[in-house]
């Protein structure tokens, strides 16, 4: 086998790998994703079941539980994949949920 064989054989097997390749990525990619979303939102879920019974008042528990995710976040070398509006967001969506479940 020559050089141009080797050559032209790593070029087709490339080609046809780069696809594949391509696609894997995104799917690890979107996976991460997909469970770093799902640790947040059960990070966010325990911060309000802590702070459920606390004497603090609404704005307070809400800034406890932020700073609770936030913490878990920086722990987790997660720090910067969420807004704060996010990180709000989902405590407001995890206090929500427990008020519908205590219905």
């Amino acid at each position: 086998m020559t050089l141009t064989d080797v050559l032209i054989l790593a070029g087709t097997l490339l080609v046809i790998a780069a696809p594949a390749e391509h696609a894997l990525v995104r799917w690890l990619r979107t996976k991460t994703k997909n469970g770093n979303l799902q640790l947040l939102l059960t990070w966010a879920d325990q911060a309000v079941a802590l702070l459920e019974k606390s004497d603090l008042g609404g704005a307070q528990k809400k800034q406890q539980a932020v700073d609770y995710v936030a913490t878990r976040l920086a722990a987790n070398k997660l720090t910067g994949k969420f807004s704060q509006e996010q990180l709000s967001a989902v405590i407001e969506q995890a206090v929500a949920q427990l008020n519908k479940e205590a219905k």
